[in-house]
């Protein structure tokens, strides 16, 4: 485990840096535009939901072993970090953007599989909650330290970067060559126990879809919401990570509790919360008196939401007993999907903001928030719930 912890940490915060700050680097490095920001991060959903859906199969055309995927994909990502800190050009941050995607989606349900693999529920819980602390902590780093290097490109902390995953790319020579087999409990009741668990399941997924639309909706948007809302661009990125921390502490206090167990309303809560928060930290320019305590409010709400609907999603698919590579891939592809629908909605919610007088974050807002609000009243069909 602590193989896979290291390895995290360095991912987690190299991807971190476009995921969460390649928007910002881009806009005032780089002077790309909204549409520009949100059609790179379209581009880049739509790579890693690809990607991420066959990450079960690559590995078998290739012929290769779950540790020799792990270190090809860490290697890959160094490479694609390194591009924006020698290749210092709009090009080279597509180049960059679209190919860490495509290779990080390859990663994480590898990751998801060794960690899951052989373990009984209660174990893959304990296991879990530790993987998240770690990888959430880990990509909200990045936002803290990047102030000072925005205008620059921050090629260096791209450089860094890179070296940190090479400086782990070792430690993978340590895991077993293939992860473990799903663990099979041989109880006679074993199979009809957390079954009420699975109609949770797919309603926590589907939170989950709708908090990475506002996730990937939120970095391309957010350097024009802080610049119509008169916030110094130094303070950009560390009022975004704001939503991040909250994340990390929510996620934490979830994972030594239970009491949100087995229950819809904590998921149609936590839907609610994220809804509200994403529209406030978009639309604090056009609240009653100063943005920035509406924008903090925002954040806090958004990360209390997009907490709650990771950590129910990933804890049902593993108690039901997901634990295999195709299934963290599925897991991965859902969160793609979302990657690329926020910026879509942000693409979308340019003409819209003309027509309507208002911001393109208030509209996208608007766009994403109307289905996002219909989630919790939709039914469960029992087909749905019979998950591969």
């Amino acid at each position: 485990m602590w193989v896979i912890f290291a390895i995290t940490i360095a991912g987690s915060s190299s991807t971190g840096l476009f995921w969460n700050a390649l928007s910002f680097i881009a806009k005032h490095a780089y002077g790309f535009s909204r549409i520009e920001n949100l059609s790179l991060y379209l581009a880049m959903g739509l790579v890693y939901a690809a990607s991420a859906w066959k990450a079960g199969s690559v590995g078998q055309t290739f012929g290769w072993s779950d540790r020799g995927g792990v270190l090809g994909c860490v290697f890959g990502m160094a490479v694609g970090l390194a591009i924006p800190a020698i290749w210092p050009t709009k090009l080279g941050l597509w180049v960059a953007g679209i190919w860490v995607s495509a290779v990080s989606a390859l990663l994480w349900p590898v990751v998801h599989a060794y960690l899951a693999g052989g373990r009984p529920p209660d174990h893959v819980a304990k296991v879990q909650g530790v993987f998240n602390l770690i990888w959430m902590t880990s990509v909200t780093i990045p936002m803290f330290i990047l102030p000072p290097f925005l205008d620059t490109g921050a090629r260096g902390v791209f450089l860094i970067s890179a070296c940190t995953l090479l400086m782990v790319l070792p430690l993978a020579l340590r895991l077993p060559r293939m992860t473990p087999k799903a663990f099979v409990d041989p109880s006679p009741n074993a199979s009809s126990s957390h079954r009420e668990w699975h109609a949770l399941l797919v309603r926590s997924r589907r939170w989950l879809i709708v908090t990475y639309l506002f996730m990937s909706a939120f970095p391309p948007l957010l350097p024009y919401a802080f610049e119509a809302s008169g916030i110094a661009p130094t303070l950009e990125t560390p009022l975004t990570g704001t939503w991040m921390v909250v994340r990390v502490l929510f996620v934490a206090l979830l994972w030594r509790t239970t009491f949100w167990q087995g229950h819809r309303l904590f998921l149609i809560g936590a839907g609610l919360a994220g809804t509200v928060g994403f529209a406030l930290a978009l639309g604090a320019g056009f609240m009653p008196g100063p943005a920035l305590p509406w924008m903090v409010l925002g954040f806090i709400l958004f990360g209390l939401g997009a907490g709650a609907s990771y950590h129910a999603a990933l804890a049902y698919g593993m108690v039901v007993g997901e634990a295999e590579v195709d299934a963290g891939g599925t897991f991965e592809a859902l969160i793609g999907l979302g990657y690329a629908g926020g910026p879509a909605a942000g693409l979308l919610g340019i003409p819209v903001a003309l027509l309507l007088g208002t911001s393109p974050g208030v509209a996208a807002a608007v766009l994403l928030a109307g289905p996002a609000l219909m989630l919790p009243w939709l039914r469960v069909s029992d087909k749905s719930t019979q998950l591969p």
